[in-house]
Order: C-alpha cells, then sequence, then structure tokens
C-alpha cells in the first residue's frame, strides 16, 4: 500500500532534481558532479521509499537509507569542494 505523503515526496525530488539539471546546463563547475549525485540519491531514495510498500519492504527501506546517507555524502563532498574553490580565489 503506497502512502500519500511519499508519493507526494517524490514528486517533490523528481522536481527539484529535473530543475536542477535545467538550469545547471551549461555550467562547469567541479563541484557539480558531486550535487548531481546527491540529487539522484535523494531521487532513488524516495522510489525506495514508494516501492517498499508495495515489495521487499525490509530490502528496500535498507536500500532508501543507503540512498540517503548516500546523497548526504555527496552533498557535503559537493559543499567541501565549492568552500575551497572559493577559499583558493580569494586567498
Amino acid at each position: 500500500m503506497f502512502q500519500e505523503s511519499e508519493v507526494v515526496s517524490l514528486f517533490i525530488f523528481l522536481a527539484v532534481t529535473i530543475l536542477f539539471l535545467i538550469f545547471s546546463k551549461g555550467y562547469r563547475r567541479p563541484f557539480f558532479p558531486y550535487l548531481y549525485a546527491g540529487f539522484l540519491s535523494l531521487l532513488l531514495g524516495g522510489i525506495f521509499t514508494v516501492v517498499e510498500g508495495a515489495l521487499f519492504p525490509v530490502f528496500f527501506n535498507l536500500a532508501e537509507h543507503v540512498s540517503y546517507a548516500a546523497g548526504g555524502i555527496c552533498f557535503l563532498i559537493g559543499c567541501l569542494k565549492m568552500a575551497q574553490k572559493q577559499e583558493n580565489n580569494h586567498g
């Protein structure tokens, strides 16, 4: 059984990921691959959240939390690289 809030969250993750991909087109920054990976990990986590209500709940619950953890790590690395670049430009 699907929970409405999980489906809504999935659509929000999808919309934010698509908007990020659209608006970041044409920019070349060394931290963007990490941000891309972070957004895609969040999207995968949202998909796993919805799927766990119908199939293999233990497996997809674990996959969901691993995806969210991986997304957080990717965002952390991206932010550190962004800060490092700004420090190199100003220092």
